[in-house]
C-alpha cells in the first residue's frame, strides 16, 4: 500500500510542478491543462498499450502483496 501511496504522491507533484511552471511562464490554466494533455491526444495504440501496462503492473503488485499478507495472516492464526 505504501508503494501505492508514493506512486500517487510522485504522479501529482510531477502534475503541480508542470502545471506551476506553465502558470508562471504565463499561460492561463486551461492553456496549462492543454499543454499537460495534448502528449495523450497523440500518441499511437502502442503506446497506450505500453501505459496500461505499467499502470495494471503497478496495481497489481499492491494487489498481489495484500493477498498474500491476507493468507500468512489467516495460516498463522489457525
Amino acid at each position: 500500500m505504501k508503494v501505492l501511496a508514493v506512486f500517487v504522491f510522485i504522479f501529482s507533484l510531477s502534475i503541480s510542478l508542470i502545471l506551476t511552471m506553465d502558470i508562471l511562464l504565463g499561460f492561463k490554466l486551461s492553456h496549462a491543462l492543454f499543454n499537460l494533455l495534448s502528449p495523450f491526444w497523440v500518441i499511437e495504440t502502442g503506446e497506450y498499450v505500453m501505459l496500461i501496462f505499467f499502470l495494471l503492473l503497478t496495481i497489481g503488485q499492491q494487489i498481489a502483496i495484500i493477498i498474500k499478507n491476507k493468507s500468512h495472516k489467516q495460516k498463522g492464526s489457525s
